[in-house]
């Protein structure tokens, strides 16, 4: 994309959001691609003692988050920005944002959900706002909101250029959570006995795996299933290269679609999701995308099989295109 989008070029924009990955800093990058100046916060305190009294104290937390708050507000001079970018937004207040939209009149507040509403219950923010969108089609609907997908970044579409031979037909990388275990092991008998090679890194704490084995959620039979360390995003992206379809387990009360959707599809890999809303989308391919029910799975095995080259459909995801779409 050409850095010619005027209504961002020399826009100074405040963007509060949560740590999370590599995502906020790839949106900052797209941000100033597009000719913006930006000043980040995290929209949560990244300090130890902040960790340890959001499990200990709930009010050393409130001061502590105050206190931060505050100090966002202070470094904020009149009219300092012309757009508010906020992502999620969990941890500010109806007050805190009052205070800022009168420091700030002439700026544009805008707010991005990658959240549902039944994890995030953002609905009190949503009048500070002059634009709000989400990544759940069903909150949108009930809130009436815009309703934006989520996006992927620049690595990925570079994987359309750098396939290698295909090692393997599926791939999982994720942390354990609901039934994510039970879908990866019935993949994985699948699988062995179809003679695919199915890749998983099932992510989980030493702690939180001794605790599943001690309240017996999982048995001894589970741990091979199990990885204790993480893999960074270069390994992952090094693993797609070597794959022809990607495995993507939402969580049960999430309805907006993962990143790892866009992800996917931006390499231009298949993708097999247990998230029934892709059905609805225009873009839904069943040559490239299947959904599979994850309390009856049934999966089509002549999909992993099948070749077939991906359009260019998939661009309007680009970060590029899905900051325009917020912020223009």
């Amino acid at each position: 994309m050409e850095k010619s989008i005027m209504n961002l070029n020399n826009k100074k924009i405040l963007f509060i959001a949560p740590k999370f990955y590599y995502y906020h800093s790839d949106i900052v990058k797209s941000l100033e691609f597009q000719g913006s100046y930006v000043t980040f916060y995290p929209e949560m305190i990244q300090s130890v003692l902040y960790r340890i009294s959001n499990k200990f104290s709930a009010m050393l937390e409130n001061y502590l988050r105050n206190r931060y708050l505050k100090s966002i507000l202070d470094d904020t001079k009149e009219n300092m920005y012309e757009i508010v970018f906020v992502i999620r937004g969990g941890y500010l207040s109806p007050l805190w944002l009052e205070a800022l939209r009168l420091k700030l009149p002439n700026a544009e507040f805008v707010m991005y959900q990658w959240d549902s509403t039944r994890q995030n219950n953002y609905l009190a923010l949503i009048k500070y706002f002059d634009s709000v969108k989400t990544f759940d089609m069903i909150d949108a609907k009930k809130y009436n909101l815009d309703y934006l997908p989520l996006f992927y970044t620049r690595q990925y579409r570079e994987l359309q250029k750098e396939k290698k031979v295909q090692k393997y037909d599926l791939v999982f990388f994720g942390a354990y959570h609901s039934d994510r275990l039970k879908i990866i092991k019935y993949i994985d008998k699948l699988f062995k006995k179809n003679n695919l090679v199915f890749k998983y890194h099932l992510f989980v704490t030493r702690l939180a795996l001794f605790r599943l084995l001690l309240t017996r959620v999982i048995s001894l039979n589970d741990l091979p299933y199990f990885k204790t360390y993480s893999v960074s995003s270069d390994e992952i992206i090094e693993t797609y290269k070597e794959s022809s379809a990607v495995l993507d387990i939402e969580l049960s009360i999430q309805n907006g679609l993962t990143m790892r959707t866009f992800e996917t599809l931006g390499a231009h890999l298949k993708l097999v999701t247990t998230n029934e809303n892709i059905t609805k989308e225009s873009f839904y391919d069943p040559n490239t995308i299947m959904y599979i029910d994850r309390n009856n799975i049934n999966l089509e095995l002549d999909f992993f099989k099948k070749t077939r080259d991906i359009d260019n459909k998939f661009d309007e995801f680009h970060i590029d295109s899905w900051i325009k779409n917020i912020l223009v």
